[in-house]
């Protein structure tokens, strides 16, 4: 096995491998990889976040459009239509009927 040195520079520390069976070497490669794998899934998690706050974006402009269609439907179930007014001799029959 190699010896290993820490190299102190600042706040940051280094390892050094003295190995001459190439050691340094794979474990620079594996390294590597390492960071690239770590890219790769960090650029797949921005663009799934991208979709997801698409999607979130497209469902509330949704509740938003049910939202002011229910408010435009409530507020017109509330005034009464011109036809419909009604005469103090229907609320009589229907204070009447309830009674019956």
């Amino acid at each position: 096995m190699g010896s290993q040195a820490y190299a102190i520079d600042g706040s940051s520390s280094t390892s050094i491998f003295h190995d001459p069976s190439g050691a340094e070497e794979s474990v620079s490669k594996r390294v590597a990889a390492l960071t690239r794998e770590i890219e790769e899934m960090k650029r797949v998690q921005s663009r799934e976040i991208e979709e997801m706050t698409k999607v979130q974006n497209e469902m509330l402009a949704e509740l938003q459009s049910y939202r002011v269609e229910n408010q435009r439907k409530k507020e017109q179930e509330e005034q009464p239509s011109p036809d419909s007014k009604d005469t103090a001799e229907d609320y009589i029959f229907f204070i009447f009927d309830d009674c019956i």
